[in-house]
């Protein structure tokens, strides 16, 4: 093939594209790319901050508004993208479900910069922003705590309650075992601050109590 076919086909195939409109798009899904940077490393209450999982979601939102670009210059490359993209499989697990969310939202606000839909984008873009925020400050505030209370085998959840309640009245019993001459309660208790150090100390006295046990509870994970 001449150096004049491969310019001739080079044009004809992109001529619905200028480099201004390509850069145009990139730039505006590198600028909503940050957005969802900035909420996901703010909202992120977990234990295990992943900032290369971060900054892949910059990555898919400039991807997938290429793939939007192509599709909409050249219907013979859509057709083509529609086939060898349905071979794709991603067998990458994700360790916490909300992650889920952030990948989706990605390629949403990639497709729709890609197909040129801006104002959609960048309102759907800042409002979803505010909402996992909100969310996550929400979750900040109200923390769950799972409380191991471990002793003999006269310790009963009556006398647990009746330490807990002047302090957690919402508490919720998930377990009590007993194995032989131990017993092991599991309670649930919500609030709005720190644990309580009275609480810890009422229980630690009580009697039959040999330890106890405080965790902060989150979503999947314990930590």
């Amino acid at each position: 093939m001449s150096k004049a076919k491969i310019l001739d086909w080079f044009t004809v195939n992109s001529e619905a594209l200028s480099v201004d409109k390509i850069l145009f798009v990139l730039c505006v899904s590198l600028l909503l790319g940050a957005v969802i940077f900035i909420t996901y490393r703010l909202a992120y209450t977990g234990v295990n901050y992943n900032s290369r999982f971060n900054a892949g979601n910059v990555v898919i939102v400039l991807i997938t508004s290429v793939i939007m670009l192509m599709i909409s210059s050249n219907m013979a490359i859509s057709l083509g993208m529609v086939g060898a993209l349905s071979i794709v499989r991603f067998r990458t697990a994700i360790k916490d479900p909300s992650d889920t969310i952030y990948i989706f939202w990605a390629i949403v606000e990639g497709l729709c910069v890609g197909a040129e839909i801006y104002k959609l984008a960048i309102i759907s873009t800042v409002f979803i922003a505010i909402v996992l925020l909100a969310l996550s400050y929400y979750a900040s505030v109200q923390k769950k705590y799972l409380v191991i209370i471990r002793g003999t085998k006269e310790l009963n959840l009556e006398q647990v309650r009746s330490v807990m309640e002047p302090y957690y009245p919402k508490m919720g019993v998930r377990a009590t075992n007993y194995i032989g001459e131990r017993c092991e309660i599991i309670c649930e208790v919500s609030a709005h601050q720190e644990i309580k150090e009275e609480a810890v100390a009422a229980l630690r006295d009580c009697a039959h109590v040999k330890g106890v046990n405080w965790l902060l509870e989150m979503g999947e994970r314990i930590g």
